[in-house]
Parts: structure tokens; sequence; C-alpha cells
């Protein structure tokens, strides 16, 4: 059956009639569709091929911005959304100590390689040498930006307040060292010492142990004599009489710089290097870890999937010429050509994925791990659009046709379906691109970038090659074989059997039950998934990172996690109601269950009241060192204290450490100190859940005191946002997208029905990659957002084009070298046309996708492998939805439903109203 005529398409069921404004609307519309436009694209590529290979050659030149790049995570708040609490956290820490950057700590752990006790004299000897060595002898050269020459940086260059922070560990060691000679001496223990955990005391003055010592064990009470007796080791037996400390793990000692970031990081490198090169001791191991070196060391990991993208492009590459050159051979068309043909279909994604880097190279963007799983993504998807063009190009060979005209229809046929799924993959990761969150927007920028880019190389590359490949296919004609002439019959037989399955009741029916169990592990999956950040998943399992990360989690966070508590406004020590709220929220947060006690808190108005209490007056300033006269407390105080002797408690060798807890204002001497901040100690915190329970009741207690202006900071901080924050914005991010997708499907399906049918595949696809990913043991992390949002845009590949294909009224044939339309009379006609149009290519990309991605898995490293289930899983359900459940649904919906047209239906609304106005100015001429 020939093509309807407009003035057909225009007639009314209820017998008014046709009207030339409606068919001169459709005619108009049709020379504006993005079929006809496409046809026209076809035809003036096969006029101008040349135009075009220039044109591709011009953006191929953006891959010379690759010598730019720049790998580099941000792994502690990356991740992070750019609104969360923990970011203005971090921006008035740094206010506070006056850093332009994030603040950078670096811990240097040390072990004992025997497994004993870090307290030994000559263990605590070596680390207090190693610390000397790198406070002033390990330097780094600094390539910063003073006047562009390289500067030798040494952390007692950098450290400011922090120099001292380590200090206690050698007051330990020589007071350990003082005490043993006493006992060898054979006379008793200082009055003024008691050497126990976590608080040390020194000369009468309180040390803290619990920053720097970990791991401790102490001599069970009454039971010290049995343990000394059992104690083989002679210098274990002499500490057993001066300490009741039995074993301590781990020395731990931190680093930091005052206002000197980008220094202190390159030392930090300098310092992660001098432990992996060149210590050596007999005695200790040192492990040193800071976000620089994670950051490093995830760099260097994702630099290992090259090896792995090179396999799975090679098993694609073949891949590909097996089924383009089987393809050929098919349709009769087997030339040498062919594989110029094969290889344009890879080239394309390769230079969208170089261009890609180069151009965000160019615009200096920064290049994260996670995107460099984007070339697998990119030569998966990526080669798609060339299967469809070249399974209709060759379908339309051998009919006499001109090759540009030949050009011309076969973009029309797959122009409009190419176009459709590769807008709502690039909107699907520009969508991404608008999170919050730093390190996901990278990767969906550039994804969305290189998918776009994809398929501007296939119009201007890919197709010209197409087409002159035309010119050897014309010059080899080829019949058919017996062989393929039987494969034509034995597929096309399979096709007509297969649409029968698919119509048939009973195959309904199990279809039906199968969706309702598919639907029942994809809504239970779903609910159970949880927010969780699992170190001990994202670190590779060979990564030097694991084995500091392990005693972290065990040792270090068991005895000691830290939360810093900001006072930003001015505290009036004498005035009462101002220091008893401020005791009032002491106590709120040293009375959480976690806390370790007030003893453990580092806060310098308790030491200070203790201080003006004990000691007498004396001025560290002057030059003889003559205590100065007795201040007396002034007389408008009404606590007792005040803020006169605050410049001598900090000036004290003991205390002066809180200096950088302080804020002072020299302009107003009755209230020096403008904003100060302390330390509360908190243990038993290996888990996720301990961690962010202490930071949510730790703002909780902050926001009640608004007078005071508190805030908390916590280095982990970032992470609890992250997880916090992810079911969210994965919902958000799915729901815009999955709403974007049906407005690009709406405007050129332009069938309702289809839209909807093929939008609620899209969610049912999207819902089962996330249902059955928790059920593969995954949790939800940033890496598993990404390759939520990525299965997403996948699926729309899945559907879009069956829906499209479905709800089309006629199809283009080839007649005696003419192009004419062929009306699809029925369901079953509609069903075959949609199989012999998109089934073989949608099998070819899921294939290739999957061959491409699957190396990974062979790494096996958490993030690649998150992308490995991912894309198994949505290829999966994809052909599954797309070749088997939407064909089922949309055969047994009403024809006329199927082919109802927004344009169509609207020409016909103008028509009739036309004619109605039309009848009522006769009817009132008559009159």
């Amino acid at each position: 059956m020939e093509k309807q005529t407009d003035f057909q398409l225009c007639q009314n069921h209820d017998n008014w009639k046709p009207d030339p404004k409606c068919a001169k609307f459709l005619n108009l519309w049709s020379k504006f569709s993005l079929g006809h436009l496409f046809g026209i694209l076809g035809k003036f590529i096969g006029t101008y091929p040349l135009a075009f290979f220039i044109v591709a050659l011009v953006m191929t030149s953006t891959s010379l911005g690759m010598y730019k790049l720049k790998l580099q995570d941000r792994l502690r708040d990356g991740y992070t959304p750019t609104n969360s609490l923990s970011r203005y956290e971090s921006d008035v820490y740094r206010e506070f100590l006056g850093l332009t950057d994030d603040p950078i700590v670096t811990v240097a752990l040390f072990l004992a390689k025997d497994g004993g006790s870090m307290h030994r004299p000559e263990y605590l000897d070596e680390v207090i040498e190693l610390h000397k060595y790198l406070r002033s002898n390990l330097s780094c050269d600094y390539s910063g930006p003073e006047n562009g020459h390289p500067k030798v940086v040494k952390y007692a260059d950098i450290c400011g307040p922090f120099c001292d922070a380590n200090v206690v560990i050698e007051y330990f060691a020589e007071t350990i060292k003082d005490e043993l000679k006493r006992a060898n001496m054979g006379q008793s223990k200082s009055f003024s010492v008691n050497l126990t955990y976590p608080i040390t005391t020194v000369r009468g003055f309180p040390l803290h142990l619990e920053r720097n010592f970990f791991g401790v064990k102490m001599v069970e009470p009454n039971i010290s004599n049995v343990t000394d007796s059992l104690e083989t080791d002679e210098v274990l037996q002499q500490l057993n009489r001066i300490t009741p400390i039995r074993y301590v793990e781990a020395i731990m000692m931190i680093f930091r710089g005052e206002g000197h970031e980008q220094k202190m990081a390159q030392w930090e490198m300098a310092l992660y290097k001098f432990s992996q090169e060149n210590f050596t001791s007999d005695l200790l191991h040192i492990i040193v870890l800071g976000s620089g070196i994670v950051d490093y060391e995830m760099n260097r990991d994702s630099q290992k999937t090259v090896p792995y993208f090179a396999v799975g492009f090679s098993s694609m590459l073949g891949f590909v010429f097996a089924t383009v050159l089987i393809s050929s051979y098919y349709y009769g068309v087997f030339d040498y050509a062919k594989i110029i043909v094969a290889l344009a279909t890879t080239l394309c994604p390769i230079l969208a994925i170089t261009s890609t880097f180069g151009i965000l190279s160019i615009i200096r963007m920064r290049t994260n791990t996670i995107m460099m799983i984007m070339p697998f993504l990119i030569m998966g998807i990526g080669v798609n659009d060339a299967f469809l063009m070249i399974h209709a190009w060759h379908r339309t060979a051998k009919h006499g046709i001109k090759e540009v005209n030949r050009l011309s229809l076969v973009l029309e046929e797959v122009g409009p379906s190419i176009t459709i799924t590769t807008l709502t993959n690039v909107i699907t990761f520009s969508i991404g691109s608008f999170t919050p969150t730093p390190e996901i927007q990278l990767f969906c920028t550039a994804t969305a970038i290189a998918l776009g880019l994809a398929y501007f190389y296939c119009l201007v590359l890919f197709v010209p090659v197409l087409y002159l490949a035309s010119a050897y296919e014309n010059k080899c004609v080829q019949t058919s074989s017996k062989k393929a002439s039987k494969l034509k019959d034995a597929l096309s037989t399979c096709c007509q059997v297969y649409s029968k399955i698919i119509r048939h009741r009973f195959s309904n029916y199990v279809l039906l039950v199968g969706v309702f169990i598919y639907w029942y592990f994809s809504i239970f999956g779903t609910m159970i998934l949880k927010s969780k950040l699992d170190t001990e998943k994202i670190i590779p399992p060979n990564n030097p990172l694991r084995a500091p990360n392990e005693i972290f989690m065990r040792v270090v966070y068991q005895d000691y996690y830290p939360v810093t508590v900001f006072v930003n406004n001015p505290l009036d020590i004498r005035n009462k109601t101002s220091l008893d709220k401020f005791y009032e929220m002491l106590n709120e947060f040293e009375g959480m269950k976690l806390c370790r006690g007030k003893e453990l808190t580092i806060l310098w108005l308790r030491d200070y009241i203790e201080y003006i209490n004990t000691y007498e007056d004396f001025d560290y300033y002057s030059e003889n060192g003559v205590p100065a006269s007795s201040l007396e407390v002034t007389n408008n105080s009404e606590t007792g204290v005040d803020y006169k002797r605050l410049k001598e408690f900090l000036a004290s060798p003991i205390y002066k450490y809180y200096r950088s807890f302080m804020k002072l204002n020299d302009t107003n001497p009755d209230l020096p100190l403008s904003k100060f901040m302390f330390i509360i100690t908190y243990h038993n915190t290996t888990s996720w859940d301990d961690r962010i329970d202490i930071v949510q009741k730790s703002r909780d207690i902050a926001s009640r005191y608004l007078e005071m202006n508190v805030t908390i900071w916590e280095a982990n901080a970032m992470f609890v946002d992250q997880m916090l924050s992810l079911k969210t914005i994965t919902l958000l991010t799915c729901l815009m997208t999955l709403g974007c997708m049906a407005i690009v499907c709406a405007i050129f399906i332009q069938n309702p029905l289809a839209v909807v049918t093929a939008t609620s595949a899209i969610l049912s696809i999207g819902l089962g990659v996330i249902g059955f990913l928790s059920l593969w043991n995954l949790d939800l992390d940033p890496a598993t957002m990404c390759a939520v949002l990525m299965s997403i845009g996948m699926s729309v590949d899945f559907t879009a084009h069956v829906a499209y294909n479905f709800q089309l009224t006629e199809r283009s044939k080839i007649k005696d070298g003419k192009v004419v339309k062929i009306s699809l009379k029925s369901q079953q006609d509609k069903l075959i046309n949609t199989l012999q149009a998109v089934a073989w290519p949608m099998l070819q990309g899921g294939f290739s996708t999957v061959l491409t991605i699957v190396p990974l898995a062979l790494l096996q490293d958490y993030i690649p492998l998150v992308f490995v289930k991912t894309i198994v899983l949505v290829v999966t359900w994809g052909l599954l939805h797309g070749l088997v459940l939407l064909p089922a649904f949309l055969v047994f919906l009403p024809k006329k439903w199927l082919e109802m047209n927004c344009y169509r239906y609207l020409s016909r609304k103008i028509a009739k109203t036309s004619e109605n106005n039309n009848n009522e100015a006769k009817a009132s001429a008559n009159f």
C-alpha cells in the first residue's frame, strides 16, 4: 500500500471533508521533520564528503590538548555536596587558622618490627631521632608561585604553632629514661611523675598521650606482681616497675603547616617517598598517610586500567570486524572496503575520547579516577549509532538507487532514532554535571561531552566513509550465495515465529509473571540499598593504603576520635551567665555516650583557671626572669577569674601550644579573646554509623547555642555528608533525568503512548539495575551513583529505538530504483518491521559494550567492578525490555493508539476550526 496523501490524513472520522489547510500544514511540517532534515543532510554529505572530512580533522585537532592532561583526585571533599554543612564548617576552620586552602594534616605511624611495645627506650629514642630529622632535615623542592623558582622547604619552615605538636613523645621518652636511671640507682620514683595513660604527669604538669600513643594496654588491677614475674624481657621488667603501661602498639606523629598548604602538600609527598624508598631501620616500620597521598595512590591505581582498556578495545574491535563482515556477507555486499567501514566504526569513539580529554585539558579541568572509566563507556556506547547505520545501509544495497539518495534514505530512517538516544544520553550526564558533588560533576561533564562528540564524529566522519566505501561495493557487485539466501530465509522464519510467540497469550502470561518477579526483587533490592562509604572496598587490594587504613580503623579510631568545637563569639569569663552557658554546652558534648571524658578534653579554660589558682604570677617575657608583682582579680568579675594572666599563661612552656587554639584581640584588654576552639575526644568509633552519630549530635548541640556562634569541625565530616546526601541526590537526579528523557522522546516520537511506554521501560530498567546492584553486595557510594546515572542513560538505547519504530505508520522500500512507502497494516507488520530494523544493531551494541568493559573485572578493584556490574545489568535488562517486554506490550495495543500523532491531531483541530469558521461566515452572508 502506498503512502497516504495529506488530504487522506486530514480526513475526519465524522465524514467532514478534507481540508486543504490541514494538508498544507502537514506537508509543511513534513519538510521540517527530523527525518526529512536528516534526509537533506544525507544528500549534502554525499555531495561534499571531503568537506566533512575536513570538519572531522578540525575536530580531531582538539585531541592535542591532551599533553596538558592533569590527573588529580579530591577524595576527601570531592564527593561532598558544595552546599553541605561540612563545607561551611571547613570554611570556619580555615578562617580560624588563616588558611587559604583546605588544611593538610599528615600523620606518620611507627610500629615495632618485632611486634613488641613501642614504649621501650631504644624504640622511643629512634622515634625521637627520626622526628628531629623529619622536622629539620627532610626537605622538598617547592615549585610553587614564588617567582617561579624552586625553593627548598623543610617542615620547620612551615609548621608555625604546630611545630611542637609531637613534643609529648619527647617528654615521655625523657621521663622514662630518667625514671629508669633512678630505678637502676635504687632510688624511688619521682614524686612529681606518674607515667600512666592516657594522661601522664611530669613535674606536676599533665601530658596527654592519647593523641600520640595507640593500642595501649595497661596492667590489670591486683595482678601486677604476677605480670612482672612472667615477663622475660629485662627491659620490660624494668619498665613495669616505673609505669603501669604494658604495651604500646603504635606511636603517631602529626604534621601540619600554618598558611602554607601548597608547601605542606609537597612536603607530605616528600615524606611519603622517604618512607617508601629511603627509610631503613632494624626496629621500626613507618606508615605515612595524608589526603595528598591518598589522591596520589588512587591516581596511580587508576592508570592500571590502560592495559585492560587495550584488551577491551581489542575484543570490541574483533567483534566489530566480525559482525560488520558477516552482515555484509549476509546482504551480498562483502568487499574489502568493509574493513575500512569497521575501522571507522571504532575510530569515531576513540576520537571522541581523545577530543574530550583534550578539550577538558585546554580549559584546565582536571581528570579524576572515575573519569578513567569513561573511555570504556564511550567505546561501548559510541559504536551503536554506526551499527544502526551499517544495518540500514546494507538493507538498501543492490536496489539500483543512487548512492546520494541511498545515503539520504539511510539517514532519514536512522537519524531521528540515534538523535533521540544521543540527546537523552547527553541530557542524562548533563544533569549529573549540575549535581553539587565536584567529582561526579567532572565525570558527568566529560561523559556528556564525549557522547556528543561521538555523535558528531559519526555524522562528519563515519557517514562520509560509508558513502565512499560504496564505490567498492558497486565495483564488486556480488549475488547472494545459496548459504546466504538460506540464512536469510531462516532468519526471516525465525522473525515470524518469534513475533507469533510474543503475541501468544501463554507467552504473555509467562512474561507477566516474570515481570512481577523482576519488579519484586528490583524494589526489594532498592529498598535495602544503604548509603555507605566503605574504604575497605574502595582501596584496591594491593594498594599501600590498605595497611594504614586498617590500622586507623582498628587502632586509632578505637582509641582516639577528636571533634573540634569553635566558639566564634567572644566569651566573657567574668560574666557568670555567659560562663555557665558555656559549661552547659561543654557538658552536653562531654555527655555523649562515646566521649572519653572531660579529662581528655583539650580546653584552655580549665588549664587557665587551674594555672591562676595554683601558680604565682611570673613574667616569662622579662629579661631576668624575676617574678612580677602579684596581680589582683578585677572587682567586676562575677566568677573570680578574668583575662589578666592570659598572656603569661600562653608564655608558659607547658601551655604555649594553646596559642594555636585562640584568636587574640589586643585592642580590648578586658576581652582579649575574640574566638577560640577546643577538642572533645571520643573512642570506639570503628564503624561509620558511630561517626555519623557523633557528627550529627555534635551539630545538633552546636545549633542550640547561637549566642556563642558555635560550629564544629571533624576530619570525616565531609564523608559523613557524602553518605547522608547520596540517596537524596541520586533520587532527585534520577527523577530529573527521567523527566527530561520523557520530554525529549515526546518531541521526537510524537506519539504519547509510545513516549509513556518508553519512559516506563527506562524506569523499569533503572529500577532493576539499582535493585540488583544492591543484591550484588554493592552500597550506594559515589561510584555507584555515577553508575546509576550511566545506567539510566544507556537504557534509552534499548527502548527509544523500539518505541520510535513501533509508532511508524509506514516503512520505506526501494522499488525499481525509487523509494516508495509501504503502509504497516497490522501490529504484526509493525513488530516484524521493528525487529528487522533494530534487533541486530541492538544486539551488536549490547555485546560490544560488555566486551569492552568486562576486562576491567580482572583488575579486581572496587570502582571498575561497580561499572562492570552496572553495564552487565543494564545490557541484560535493556535487551530483555527492548526485544521482549516492550514489543510484547506494544503489539497488543490498538493500532490506532500507536498511530496517534500530536501534530496530525493539532492539524485536524485547525482544519475543523477553520471549516466551522467558514460555515459560520457563509451562514452570516446568506442571512
